[in-house]
């Protein structure tokens, strides 16, 4: 424990020195130093107690009202360390070269690589934190920082909205985190984790409510719908690198919180299974729909960090109900599943927004309807957001496709204790292979929009392929994209340990056996696609060239390509009911029209309008009550006197019932 408070205490000097460093390039240099230092202190503790499995714990006294910080490394908080530290550094490594434009303009870089700092620092508060107050601390610090974070280019009013979004959400969620809390508190009288478990582990009204409240706090965080809308906007605004840290990295915090009060739990209820499976599927299915519609690639991403985030509690909700049931070798699938997800969407997730981040240095654009044929231009970023688009697709043989495979196991094990809920975790497949249809669906609109024809708008002209601080990201994520993939075993070394600690199965028939035959359909199918790959290079150097069909032109325009529109009209006209769009047009008039037309759609987030209506509509209702308010001394005192009134007795009353 003490390479972790040492690891920390880097991060905090390499945070100072960036800040006070007279130069840019020794304010990155000093973060990026502390980062590494931090990062191998964190994996020399954090891999030994994965591959043991044994715990490190440690305490530091400190002043009242905490008197003792206690913390500890059990496999689930190294699991998480283990790539969260690492992915960090290399969001800091993509940043030196996405800023460079800012950075030459004179901006200060200290303030920024100082914040990815104190990112790495909230892990690890979070991540082995034993108090509630010290982990509110840590997730305190990774909010405010991820929100400075976002607005970088604040001066942009739109960013300064979307930072203000995300700040009033992530409140939102704190705040409900600190009301289960203040109740654990009442009936423990202490703030330490170790107390906490006695209670929640007791079946009972109050232990229901915590775990509602729990849920919801961590659905803030995490993005699960309904609670998402400040994640879209969020990830337009913000820098490439930062929106691949929150998304893939920063907010799995809420994913962790909710697997180390699990453990708290004991042996939970199955309505606590059936209530994760509903509010994962529905956050699945909705953001997978949203993801299929938006024209802004960087919007179109932070949805289907939604649908992931619901996949993964769709694996935990399994989890949830095998232990319920008495059944570890379905809660062991589960777990398993829904923590490799979770590992999986950090690797492509950030892989595929580190390729939007490079689209926009390059085109200053990531509208989908002004893109088209940057796979010339860009080769290396097309084919890694290629890669990604297939991994988070759930294809073979990328890693997306072997979590989902864990969870479908899990949902079609026929471990279910009656015919009916058999038939709820089919149906629950069925919604699971609905949401990566879509989600392929949608990568293919977005890389052929992007990638594929021509340009749609004559005026965006790339300037050339990623840097290569912003292509070594890139190509590590890639790497371990396709390494996950093909070799399920190393993901699996992460996530066991994590899975045993959560389910105690030791003759129960492993995840590992599951995915034995996955390395023969590996090897034959990237044999399948080496040889499509061969004989359509062959083919092209045999083929002529030659003018397109006429059909009534000689040529064909930018005008005529598909636009991302056009791609997901009939599926929109499908679910109208869950997309809401809106369109802005001007249509020609007359036989011989000479003003230009015009059609302009975009999907709006119908929960995020909703809300904004419902405020909108409590001002207009304070406001006409206010006006009603008779203008007169006398009524403020006699308002005010009761409202004293009323207080003084709640406290009367309190105090009489008190022993």
């Amino acid at each position: 424990m003490n390479l972790l408070a040492i690891a920390g205490l880097l991060l905090l000097l390499g945070a100072v020195a960036s800040l006070v460093a007279p130069r840019n390039s020794t304010r990155m240099g000093f973060a990026l130093a502390s980062q590494v230092a931090a990062t191998a202190l964190v994996l020399s503790a954090a891999l030994p107690v994965i591959a043991w499995g044994t715990a490190i714990e440690a305490t530091y006294r400190w002043s009242y009202p905490i008197d003792a910080l206690r913390t500890r490394l059990d496999p689930l908080g190294a699991f998480f360390l283990a790539w969260s530290l690492p992915m960090t550094l290399l969001g800091a490594v993509y940043a030196v070269g996405y800023l460079a434009p800012y950075l030459q303009k004179g901006r200060n870089a200290g303030a920024h690589f100082a914040l990815l700092n104190m990112v790495s620092l909230s892990f690890i508060i979070v991540y082995t934190a034993e108090n509630a107050l010290i982990f509110l601390f840590g997730w305190e610090i990774a909010a405010v920082a991820a929100w400075l974070l976002v607005i970088w280019d604040y001066r942009n009013q739109k960013v300064r909205f979307a930072g203000f979004n995300y700040l009033v959400s992530t409140h939102v969620g704190m705040f409900v985190l600190v009301a289960a809390f203040m109740i654990l508190h009442s009936q423990t009288a202490s703030m330490d984790f170790s107390a906490f478990a006695p209670f929640l582990s007791r079946p009972g009204t109050l232990r229901n409510v915590v775990f509602v409240l729990l849920v919801t706090a961590f659905g803030f965080k995490s993005a699960f719908f309904p609670f998402h809308t400040w994640l879209p906007r969020a990830h337009a605004a913000a820098p490439a690198h930062v929106s691949a840290l929150m998304s893939g990295v920063i907010h799995k915090a809420g994913l962790f919180a909710l697997l180390r009060f699990t453990l708290m739990l004991g042996t939970p209820e199955p309505w606590m299974g059936w209530f994760l499976l509903a509010f994962s599927g529905l956050s699945a299915l909705l953001g997978v729909l949203y993801t299929a519609t938006q024209r802004d690639l960087k919007r179109l991403l932070g949805y289907s960090s939604t649908e992931n985030v619901g996949i993964a509690g769709l694996g935990f909700g399994v989890g949830y109900l095998g232990l319920a049931w008495h059944r570890p070798g379905l809660a062991l699938l589960g777990f398993t599943g829904g923590a490799l997800h979770v590992l999986n969407h950090a690797f492509f997730k950030c892989l595929l927004f580190y390729a939007a981040g490079a689209v926009y240095r390059a085109t200053h654009t990531v509208d989908l309807e002004r893109l088209g044929g940057l796979a010339r231009k860009m080769p290396r970023t097309a084919v890694a957001f290629l890669v990604g688009a297939v991994a988070i697709s759930a294809l073979p043989p990328l890693n997306g496709f072997v979590s989902e495979f864990l969870i479908y196991s899990g949902l079609l094990s026929g471990e279910a204790p009656s015919g009916d809920e058999r038939i709820l975790l089919v149906a629950t497949a069925a919604l699971l292979s609905f949401v990566g249809a879509t989600s392929a669906l949608s990568m293919v609109r977005a890389f052929g929009l992007a990638f594929l024809g021509t340009p749609r708008a004559p005026e965006v002209h790339p300037s050339g392929d990623a840097p290569p601080s912003m292509a070594w990201p890139m190509g590590l994520h890639l790497a371990g994209t396709v390494v996950l993939g093909l070799f399920p075993a190393a993901g699996l070394w992460l996530v066991s340990p994590v899975a045993r600690l959560l389910v105690d199965a030791p003759s129960a028939r492993g995840p590992a056996a599951l995915l034995a035959p996955l390395r023969t359909g590996n090897a034959l199918l990237l044999g399948a696609v080496a040889l499509l790959l061969l004989t359509t290079l062959g083919a092209r150097r045999a083929a002529r060239r030659h003018v397109t069909w006429g059909c009534g032109y000689t040529a064909p325009t930018p005008r005529m390509q598909y636009t991302g529109t056009s791609f997901s009209a009939q599926f929109v006209q499908v679910f109208e009911a869950f997309v809401l769009e809106l369109r802005r047009e001007k249509l020609p008039e007359g036989n011989f029209p000479e003003a230009e037309s015009h059609v302009h759609t975009h999907h709006a987030d119908a929960v995020e309008r909703r809300m904004f209506e419902s405020l909108g509509n409590g001002e207009d209702l304070v406001r006409g009550v206010a006006h009603r308010i008779p203008e007169e001394p006398r009524f403020a005192f006699a308002a005010g006197l009761i409202s004293l009134v009323v207080i003084l007795a709640l406290l009367a009353s309190h105090a009489g019932g008190a022993p």
